[in-house]
């Protein structure tokens, strides 16, 4: 028996080492089951409408960014990402991502006394070296056991893991979400740095490595805040190698996209799939299409403005293929960089900055929007850092679209005591809505503390850092009514109660309904002849219709 021990061992060492040598392979947990409380508001109407729960017991819950009150309120600049998607910004692990549930249902894993638990089971078990849990706590820190479940029925625990409150704890995923009490609608924004979701690393034993998480049970402990978990990630392991380096290139509708192999290419080249959902595809669903020689495909006859979610994974051979990895691109994106060097921050008090105030040295760049197309939205970011003994909390800035003289619609301010870099990224504006042709902006930024007028002693924005991206849409697809040219019906009736009938449906390849700040509520692919909108709010819509041969057609229409 001692003869075969050694070869036993060595098998093992071998599997062990073999997982750690494809650690760092980030891969969102998918919750099939297992939420009890809807805490974010999203779409139009009151809060309370779209929500069943509070985040802090105080009626204080989450926004999504594509909240309103009502079809004419003022888009967010703030809110948990409309698409769900959470990309981490802890150092440690980069290109870590979540995927939160949709919130239009319980989105979160609430528990508010102590003792009570709940489990969230998967739909993609996997092998995991290390599993992040996304939470926070809702008035005051909390603890909570979890009790990570494998497929063999064992489990491993992690006893006493504290969930920051969430204002102003630390290794947070992400921050200035945001958020709006449901008894009176009141919303706050947070001043860019709170509420925050933090990532909790559960770094699974030697043992269980080789095992697939199935389930997640989560248990209060004790007193304190109300925990709140919303999603899973992992360090996840697989023997087929993924794709990396994904970037896209779009014109208003195309859009080609390249992947860097990895070290070990993958035998029978790569598989991909895209769509106008965030909700990823499994290891069962059907690639769009294949690459089986070069590291990049083109996209064509693609909607401009709409955002779509391309996946790409390697194909190793047989039922070998590596996990499925993400863009996102939107066709008909054109940015511009300022590249001129570090603007300076123009010395002014807090109390006399609002959104009419100047400076003497903004930094400014300019667009042009191609002929046909018009401005649908628009997106800055950027960094400031500070100097000398500025701090971060002393920063003021402010987007200006200077062809038509508007303006964001209030100051961003920076956050933290301390000195360092802040990262700003607001997107969804709608100052240069509309626009064409060549089309200017600038950004003017203050500092609350340190010399006089304009200059980079203790506060600046750094060289190379602000980018202003717009969204286009064809001038065609303006929200005005029916032109007299296309007066054809193409959908009835107007208003309509829970089903749209479209016209000659045989002819559409694609319908999407947006709202009037131009969210996609819906998108249907070969849609039939009549449409079910059920689900989606009472309220003014627009209706395009993508022809099969390639032409457009819109119209208002009215959910009652």
């Amino acid at each position: 028996m001692k003869g075969k021990l050694l070869p036993l061992a060595a098998v093992i060492l071998s599997a062990v080492c073999t997982h750690q040598l494809y650690a760092q392979e980030y891969q969102p947990m998918a919750v099939q089951s297992g939420f009890n409380a809807d805490v974010i508001a999203n779409g139009v109407g009151p809060s309370a409408s779209s929500t069943n729960n509070d985040v802090d017991g105080v009626s204080y819950a989450f926004i999504s960014q594509d909240f309103q009150l009502t079809a004419a309120s003022t888009p967010l600049t703030y809110g948990l990402p409309t698409n769900g998607i959470i990309n981490s910004v802890v150092s440690s692990t980069p290109g870590l991502s979540y995927q939160m549930a949709p919130y239009s249902s319980n989105n979160s894993l609430r528990l508010e006394t102590a003792g009570e638990n709940g489990t969230l089971v998967f739909s993609n078990p996997l092998q995991a070296l290390t599993v992040y849990m996304l939470a926070t706590g809702g008035s005051g820190s909390c603890t909570v056991d979890v009790d990570v479940n494998f497929t063999d029925s064992t489990s491993e625990t992690f006893s006493g893991i504290n969930i920051s409150d969430w204002y102003g704890g630390s290794n947070y995923a992400i921050q200035g979400i945001g958020r709006i009490n449901i008894s009176n609608d009141n919303l706050e924004s947070g001043s860019g740095s709170n509420p925050r979701l933090y990532q909790i690393p559960l770094a699974i034993s030697t043992a269980n490595q080789s095992k697939s998480v199935q389930s997640i049970t989560v248990t209060k402990v004790g007193t304190g805040g109300i925990p709140n978990i919303f999603a899973f990630s992992a360090d996840a392991y697989n023997a087929c190698a993924t794709p990396i380096n994904i970037t896209s290139t779009t014109t208003p509708t195309e859009a080609t996209i390249s992947w860097t192999a990895p070290a070990s290419a993958p035998a029978s080249g790569y598989q991909y799939y895209y769509s106008t959902s965030p909700t990823a595809p499994t290891a069962t669903t059907t690639p769009t299409g294949e690459v089986t020689s070069g590291t990049s495909v083109t996209l064509n006859q693609l909607t401009t403005g709409q955002t779509y979610y391309f996946w790409v994974r390697s194909n190793c051979g047989g039922s070998s293929q590596s996990f499925w990895k993400m863009k996102e691109f939107t066709p008909g994106q054109v940015s511009s960089v300022y590249t001129l060097g570090d603007i300076n921050t123009q010395y002014i008090s807090s109390l006399d900055i609002t959104t009419s105030s100047t400076t003497n040295c903004a930094g400014g760049v300019s667009i042009d929007v191609p002929a046909g197309f018009k401005i649908k939205s628009t997106a800055v970011s950027y960094k400031m850092s500070t100097v000398s003994n500025g701090w971060m909390s002393e920063q003021r800035s402010l987007l200006v679209c200077t062809t038509n003289n508007t303006t964001e619609t209030s100051v961003t301010s920076g956050s933290g005591s301390s000195t360092g870099t802040y990262s700003y990224n607001r997107t969804g504006l709608t100052l240069a809505n509309e626009l064409t042709g060549t089309v200017n902006f600038e950004l003017r930024a203050w500092r609350t503390y340190g010399g006089s007028d304009c200059n980079a002693d203790y506060n600046k924005v750094d060289n190379n850092t602000l980018t202003v991206t717009v969204t286009l849409e064809p001038l065609s697809l303006a929200t005005s009514e029916v032109t007299a040219k296309a007066k054809e019906r193409i959908a009835y009736p107007n208003p309509f109660a829970d089903t749209l009938y479209i016209e000659k449906a045989e002819n559409v390849k694609k319908a999407v309904i947006t709202d009037l700040s131009g969210v996609v509520v819906k998108t249907i692919e070969n849609p039939s002849s009549s449409v079910f909108l059920g689900g989606i709010k009472s309220g003014m819509y627009i209706l395009t219709l993508t022809m099969k041969d390639g032409s457009l057609k819109s119209m208002k229409t009215i959910k009652k």
